[in-house]
């Protein structure tokens, strides 16, 4: 799952990844390198950000492997950062010392997005698992099935696609359940504050009227559909509806 995402800008075309330590490195013209406690990551530099994700135990497969081995991360902590340290983040991870570090880029030696896996296992699954078009593959630590909710955060821990993220996390929202009448607005609300980012003055009240919106159209497609649903949306419904909203956000 995502635990934490910083957005880097640097002077120069690389960001570093790992220990709090000053790093050892070798440079080449390849798109990683690393000293057994950082991975330098080859980027855009100043044309714009490069956004560095770090990932716990399911990251999503997207773009290429750059680094996959073992750093030696010290106290806890795993830190980004640029080679002249005019910035740097830190985030508190689960496991110290050496461990596997799993690294994927966009773009191989010019990259804009950087996704950093820790305690990544080697499963491979489809997201959605559900009928319909997959949205992306993660690579995960977990043996079983990842649980709907699991799999919606994935879906929304971005905006890019938004289409695409919107409809695959509208066919993953949960069945209604009398026994837990809060769960469907409590879902809606997440999608609503997803939302939010997606219009330049999409303020809190409005992405909840879209929520509210949001679940009496998800409620129609299922009434429409009939049991053979078996309360799921089906892939057009839910396309359907995730144009709907996005074309109310930008009017």
């Amino acid at each position: 799952m995502l635990t934490g995402a910083v957005e880097v800008y640097a002077n120069h075309p690389s960001v570093i990844i790992g220990s709090t330590s000053w790093p050892e490195l070798d440079r080449g013209d390849g798109p990683a390198v690393a000293d057994g406690r950082h991975v330098e990551v080859r980027t855009r530099g100043q044309r714009a950000h490069t956004r560095v994700s770090v990932w716990s135990r399911t990251m999503p497969l997207v773009g290429t492997v750059v680094f996959d081995g073992k750093l030696d991360l010290d106290d806890y902590t795993i830190c980004v950062g640029d080679i002249e340290r005019l910035g740097r983040w830190t985030l508190r991870i689960e496991q110290t010392g050496v461990q596997r570090v799993v690294v994927l880029v966009d773009d191989p030696g010019h990259a804009s997005r950087v996704n950093v896996g820790l305690g990544i296992g080697t499963e491979v699954r489809a997201i959605p698992s559900i009928d319909g078009p997959a949205l992306f593959n993660v690579l995960t630590a977990q043996p079983e099935s990842l649980p709907g909710s699991n799999e919606r955060g994935l879906v929304l821990d971005g905006h890019d696609s938004p289409h695409a993220r919107l409809s695959a996390a509208i066919r993953l929202l949960s069945e209604s359940d009398p026994a837990r009448p809060w769960l469907e607005q409590y879902e809606a609300e997440n999608i609503a504050e997803w939302m939010r980012w997606l219009g330049i003055e999409l303020s809190r009240a409005r992405a909840q009227e879209l929520g509210a919106e949001l679940t009496r159209l998800v409620d129609a497609a299922r009434s429409t559909a009939g049991s053979d649903s078996h309360g799921g949306i089906p892939p057009q419904a839910a396309d359907h509806i995730a144009a709907t909203l996005l074309a109310a956000i930008t009017k």
